[in-house]
């Protein structure tokens, strides 16, 4: 009787061995799919910093510019936004941005995830959204139509 409570916790063992070995491969294997295919100078080039882990965002199916199935720029606009700012929002736009509002059903619980994530996902950003509709990370300063425009050129290819 004894040995056959070593052989079931055994099993239990290898179970649990082989499910957490799955886990980390099924991770593993989503972050490399996930994450654009650029290296580390092809990403300082384009000013692009990536997050650690992606971060679902809220549903922003309603924004106009948003692309589905494939990498897009967001912007975050702050509650407080004068006319340079207002300009500023409208080239984003034009050039095929999001723009977030402060109306927007989904500004408190973008603004909300935004704190939590920190520096290199601030609302000043323009923010990368990936082809799952998470947060991905962000493009620093400064922004030219060319730049961004090559930066989401290598990121969806």
């Amino acid at each position: 009787m004894k040995r056959k409570n070593n052989s079931t916790a055994a099993w239990i063992f290898t179970l649990i061995a082989v499910a957490g070995i799955l886990c980390g491969l099924s991770e593993s294997f989503r972050n490399y799919f996930e994450e654009p295919h650029l290296s580390a100078d092809q990403l300082a080039e384009l000013h692009i910093q990536l997050l650690p882990e992606a971060r679902d965002l809220p549903d922003l199916s309603t924004l106009s510019k948003v692309k589905k199935h494939q990498w897009y720029g967001l912007l975050v606009q702050p509650k407080l936004c004068d006319a340079i700012c207002q300009g500023e929002m409208s080239t984003f736009e034009s050039n095929g941005q999001a723009v977030l509002r402060p109306g927007d059903t989904s500004y408190a619980q973008t603004l909300s995830l935004l704190n939590k994530v920190g520096d290199k996902a601030s609302p000043g950003l323009l923010l990368l959204v990936n082809r799952h509709n998470q947060l991905a990370g962000s493009i620093t300063p400064p922004y030219s139509v060319n730049k961004i425009n090559q930066t989401f050129t290598a990121l969806n290819q």
